[in-house]
């Protein structure tokens, strides 16, 4: 907001809400209309500290400091005006954290007003403070709480009871600080007054800390929690309501019924858009019922209404890619990319489709090949998620031959036909576009949303693991905000402006069409869909990569039904956008459940610099000549076609010529890059335009040489000797980030020189992207030449990259690979070095049994031992000895476990190592430390490894005495086996552990050991699941749980007993409120409002799984039977997370492993639940908020 003294226009205003700023005479920032500029700053970015210890307390005409923060503990200077709000109060600590954890309550001191805290939402009131004189010019106060007009805080005058100051909640328990101006004020006698007039949804108010102050103090901007004032709107009015900067407006380009579902834009040549419209979505369909089409539209006059529409194709089956060119249109259509040819351009199909590539899954429909562009490079780029697992090949491949691809971004060359994953990771992306230097960048959902990805680059991923079980980490976003809340990615933050809107992002423009103001050029747009909203990011270099900064929203739809699924700039620089348009935000496979009958296009004119009638083009009739002049136009629209048809045309040497003018002469670096780009498809660069390339004085094109030399393979001896040379020398870390990414691309066997050349490069040790690209490069030869790839990392100053050869070297687990690692080991100068050796070593060998040791292993023993001064580095020393079954280490550690005296933590890590090594007398070992409070809980768990008479006995004897978590413990190890389970039915059957405590999961266990005998009896003591995803069945258990849910006799739900069966039920796999477990997905930003979709989830939990949540059932050789998520694979070891644990299991131990069908959540959850238990649970899932401080002081005291 401006600081002028003038009046100003906030576009915010249009939306009605109450945007809580700085107030000046009284007046609201944020009311309608025209508003005085406050003089105070408000536009200090919410991660701004506030040092509130800076302020003056108010005193009474006395002097005596006065009690506005509460820190006397009680109520001294206030009164209770009315009600029963603000009984019980103050409140002590932070209890927010303690019952959510999303949130703090960020209060000053030891005491502050909590509103909610004693008695939740439904009690109102008014607590008032004593008065006290104003006696500087501005003050502050924290609040939060209710974003209500009846949830306020008022500074009153108190001889006139005139309210010259309020402030709301923003529908948060975070209290933040809110500037008063108080010049007009001054000497006057004023009083708080804290209302809560309101008992519903955040219904309360948060209050702390009133204080003065002398100069103008700069807070946070306070941020209302959004509320989007529209749903289902006809077409024009959603455009209407629509909010951009001044300057630009929305104009509604087409609607339904002549565009609906579109899913897929692309412009052509002559600037028509062609937008593909998906009918089969969420399914693929018969293919006698197949009809998404593709439509083409034109602007025919220029004032952004796409009156002329043609139907080009229809008949397609989930289409959801589209991008022009080579004569046709490429058309991502799972599982097949099609091209469709148009060689005349007379907008008819020249014949059928034509299969290019075939293999991509679907999965899950909403996570198929998408959002085609052209590179730069003349490659054909598209995006696919996560749990959609395809093998892509031309028809006919072998499937050995296939390229597998889920999460990522792809890339396919029409010339040859070649496909390749071009980096792998993210989660579900729907949005690729490159920027002015042609780096790409991606937005992605779920997990944070923005990367900056380069050649074989592998990133964080939403699910599952990279194909290379040997990558050890990958790289992570460039953003430096979230658009959610702390770790809550499905919640969004749901605040204006504030890195806005939700987790879920779709479609990707990097504006470069030269008619927008120069501040938008080369920032990334991408529609936020939870949010309605398009965010915008600035990109900005940093170290190796980038930065991407948060920058305000650029659109707010305030329509709740809006859902941009791509946007992209025009010949006139102008944007259009699809818009999904439907009340169903998130993927279903219900297909009833998606409307079919809307959709939208609009566009975004900048007004100044919109024509004022139709520009004509049409590039594909322009000559050489005209298509290289077009590479220096400053809206890339040109640019990128015209090197698009370039790339289509026979090799002209004349033409070469005029582009290499550009690469090598022109005075701008992105003039260059372009030229450089034309010339690549345009007949290739030559060797000895590389090595000229190389010696730019602008890293960008140094950095693109060396991407585009290797991008075959292994470039030619003199290219290759002069990266080499070039990596040595090289300062900017840009170029060195693209050489580690093309040395990649290289003969595994000709790598070792540039990889030393680029570990030699210690300012790189902590760049965000260098050290793992450096190793991914290294892994292959760490593999193949194990001594040498040792060699490269230890004379190298990346660290990192040591650790992971010392991993990758030992985990062959051949005793010359364990000898060449601890060679490395013994030789090292350091503690440090030794200490991250060793782990790496010991990580290498997790869940191994029976490793044989190196030659020379009793010398590095004793020599090690004895000399060792780290305590760390000789507890990795012996948890590596025991995996080697070495007898002295083994009684050490055996003699550790038994101290008591010892630390906790050296002991558990020697329990593990002795668990591990499967060591003689383990079954006693364990049941010995049944009665040691430091090694219980791992002991009960690890009781299922062994096989000894007195298990079972013991720990259903121990059940009662331990807390919930270590009797889910007890349940879990004595249903691993067959013997200790029919002990635990006995027990259940005797009625000495409660039937309700078999939640569904242990259930399942139990009835995985496929035992008649076994299953008689537990169906007996806990009864049957019976749906078996029956739909006939399950829509009975809907009925009868939702008539349940709805009756009136039966007493009211209890919030806090339905926390506690949640903790038991569901806790252990799910997290809510920031409680739980990580197995599988967060609770708390799901539909759960919404009782139907809890109960179809809970009693059809098998409806639609990702493949990396399906359960596998696992038989090992000892008796055990494990079920779980396959976490990591190697060629030795299989990592299962477990509904209490995470095993690494050798695979010399397993007998039989078989995926399941079923999602980890099991069936059944509600089986052995009472009618009120349902009613309790359900209570405490749907809840916006856990159960207040209040309601569990009174479930304590029953």
């Amino acid at each position: 907001m401006s600081n002028s003294s003038g009046p100003i226009r906030s576009r915010r205003n249009q939306r009605g809400w109450v945007a809580l700023g700085l107030l000046l005479g009284g007046l609201l920032i944020g009311q309608a209309g025209e508003i005085p500029a406050a003089p105070l700053r408000d536009d200090v970015s919410t991660r701004s500290g506030f040092d509130r210890t800076t302020g003056v307390v108010p005193t009474d005409e006395a002097g005596r400091p006065l009690n506005l923060g509460f820190e006397t503990g009680d109520l001294t200077d206030w009164r209770i005006v009315r009600g029963d709000a603000f009984a019980g109060q103050p409140i002590a600590g932070d209890t927010v954290s303690v019952r959510r954890g999303d949130m703090t309550s960020n209060h000053a001191g030891r005491f502050w007003l909590g509103g909610f805290e004693r008695h939740g939402d439904a009690p109102r009131g008014v607590i008032e403070s004593a008065a006290f004189r104003v006696t500087h010019p501005y003050a502050t106060f924290l609040i939060a709480g209710g974003a209500h007009r009846e949830t306020r805080v008022e500074l009153v005058d108190a001889h006139r009871d005139e309210v010259i100051f309020t402030a709301f909640g923003d529908e948060s328990e975070v209290l933040k600080p809110v500037a008063v101006d108080l010049r007009p004020h001054q000497r006057r006698l004023v009083k708080l007054r804290v209302i809560d007039d309101h008992s519903g949804h955040w219904g309360h108010i948060n209050y702390d800390d009133f204080r003065f102050h002398d100069q103008p103090p700069v807070v946070p901007k306070r941020l209302t929690r959004d509320q989007y004032a529209h749903a289902g709107l006809d077409p024009q009015r959603a455009a209407e309501v629509m909010e951009v900067p001044e300057g630009f407006e929305v104009r509604l380009a087409a609607a339904e019924p002549e565009v609906r579902q579109p899913i897929a834009l692309a412009y052509d040549d002559r600037g028509r858009l062609w937008v593909a419209e998906a009918y089969s979505y969420p399914i693929r369909v018969p293919a006698d019922q197949a009809r998404d089409r593709i439509l083409i539209f034109e602007d025919t006059t220029g004032d952004g209404q796409l009156d002329s529409r043609k139907v080009f194709i229809e008949g397609l089956n989930l289409v959801s890619g589209l991008e022009l060119g080579f004569g046709g249109v490429f058309v991502g259509a799972a599982p097949e990319l099609l091209f469709i040819p148009d060689r005349d351009h007379d907008d008819t199909p020249d014949g059928p489709p034509q299969v290019l590539l075939d293999g991509w899954g679907y999965q899950d429909t909403h996570e198929t090949l998408n959002a085609f562009i052209w590179g730069p490079d003349g490659w054909l780029y598209g995006c696919h998620g996560v749990f959609t697992h395809s093998r892509v090949g031309k028809p006919g491949t072998p499937d050995n031959q296939r390229v597998p691809i889920n999460a990522g971004v792809w890339r396919y060359r029409p010339q040859d036909g070649r496909f390749e994953v071009f980096a792998e990771g993210t989660s579900n992306p729907w949005g690729v576009d490159f920027n002015d230097r042609g780096q790409a960048f991606i937005t992605a959902c779920v997990i944070p949303h923005l990367y900056h990805l380069v050649p074989g680059g592998r990133y964080q991923r939403q699910s599952g693991s990279h194909f290379n079980p040997h990558t050890y980490d990958d790289i992570k976003t460039i953003a430096d905000h979230l658009h959610y809340v702390g770790n809550n990615p499905h919640g969004g933050n749901g605040r204006s402006n504030d890195a806005g809107g939700g987790h879920a992002h779709c479609g990707a423009m990097i504006y470069l069409g030269g008619a927008w103001p120069a501040a938008y050029r080369d920032q990334i747009f991408f529609n936020n869909i939870h949010g309605a909203r398009i965010n915008v990011d600035a990109l900005e270099p940093f170290r190796s990569g980038y930065l991407g900064t948060h920058r305000p929203d650029f659109l707010l739809a305030n329509d709740s039904w809006s859902q941009i699924v791509n946007l992209r700039y025009g010949p006139d620089g102008q944007v259009f956008m699809i818009d999904w348009y439907d009340r169903q935000q998130c993927h279903r496979t219900e297909v009833e459940v998606h409307d079919r009958s809307n959709g939208r296009i609009f566009q975004i004119r900048h007004t100044a610099s919109a024509p004022a009638s139709k520009l004509s083009v049409n590039l594909a009739n322009c000559s050489n000549a005209d298509l290289v002049a077009h590479q220096l136009h400053p809206n890339d629209w040109f640019v990128r076609h015209a090197r698009r048809l370039l790339m289509e045309r026979p090799v002209d040497p004349e033409t070469r010529k005029a582009l290499a003018t550009i690469a090598f002469d022109h005075p701008d670096e992105t003039r260059r890059l372009r030229g450089l780009w034309a010339l690549h498809v345009h007949g290739g660069l030559t060797e000895e335009q590389l090595l000229k390339l190389m010696q730019d004085d602008a890293p960008s094109v140094r950095g693109w040489a060396a991407r585009l030399s290797s991008e075959n393979g292994s470039p030619a001896p003199d290219i290759r000797a002069a990266l080499i040379e070039q990596a040595r020398r090289e300062s900017a870390a840009e170029v060195r980030l693209e050489l580690a990414s093309a040395v990649g691309r290289w003969p595994v066997e000709r790598r070792g020189e540039m990889l030393a050349a680029l570990l030699a490069h210690g300012e790189d040790a902590d760049d965000p992207n260098l050290p793992l690209m450096i190793w991914y490069a290294l892994e292959p030869l760490a593999a193949s030449q194990p001594s040498n790839a040792l060699t490269l990392a230890a004379r190298g100053r990346i660290p990192r990259v040591l650790a992971f050869a010392t991993r990758r070297v030992a985990s062959q687990g051949t005793p010359d690979a364990l000898g060449l690692v601890m060679e490395r080991v013994a030789a090292a100068e350091d503690a440090v070095t030794r200490r991250i050796m060793l782990a790496e070593i010991n990580a290498a060998l997790k869940g191994r049994r029976n490793v044989t040791a190196p030659p020379g292993w009793a010398e590095w023993f004793a020599q090690l031992i004895q000399t060792e001064t780290d305590a760390q580095a000789r507890s990795e020393l012996l948890n590596l000895a025991s995996t080697f079954g070495d007898p002295a280490a083994l009684r050490v550690l055996t003699n550790l476990v038994r101290d008591s005296k010892a630390p906790a933590p050296q002991r558990l890590d020697a329990l593990a190592a002795l668990i591990q090594s499967r060591v003689a007398g383990l079954d006693q070992l364990l049941l010995d430390r049944l009665d040691d409070p430091d090694l219980q809980p791992a002991a009960i768990r690890a009781l299922a490894v062994v096989d000894h008479p007195e298990i079972g006995a013991r720990l259903i004897a121990l059940y009662d005495r331990l807390p919930r978590d270590q009797r889910r413990d007890i349940l879990l190890t004595l249903a691993a086996r067959l013997g200790t389970a029919r002990e635990l039915l006995d027990a259940v059957e005797r009625q000495a552990i409660p039937a309700s405590d078999l939640t569904a999961d242990i259930v399942r266990n139990l009835r995985n050991h496929k035992n008649t005998d076994l299953d008689q009896t537990l169906t007996k003591v806990w009864g049957r699941v019976s749906s078996g995803g029956d739909p006939a069945e399950i829509q009975r258990q809907l009925e009868r749980y939702s008539r349940l849910l709805d009756r009136t006799d039966l007493p009211k739900p209890n919030v806090v007993r339905g926390k506690a069966l949640f903790a038991k039920v569901c806790g252990q796999c799910h997290k809510l409120h920031g409680e739980g477990g990580d197995v599988g997905p967060e609770l708390t930003g799901s539909n759960r409002g919404d009782r139907n979709y809890l109960l179809t989830n809970i009693l059809n939990p098998n409806e639609l799984i990702g493949k990396d949540y399906l359960a596998h059932v696992v038989a090992l050789t000892d008796g055990r039977v494990i079920t779980g998520i396959i976490r990591a694979e190697t060629e030795r070891t299989l990592t299962l997370v477990t509904a209490n644990e995470v095993l690494t299991l050798d695979k010399s131990d397993i007998d039989e492993r078989q995926p399941s069908d079923a999602s980890m959540m099991p069936e059944g959850l509600l089986t052995p639940l009472t009618d009120q238990e349902v009613r309790d649970l359900i209570e405490y899932l749907a809840r916006p908020a856990p159960p207040t401080a209040e309601e569990l002081d009174a479930a304590a005291t029953r």
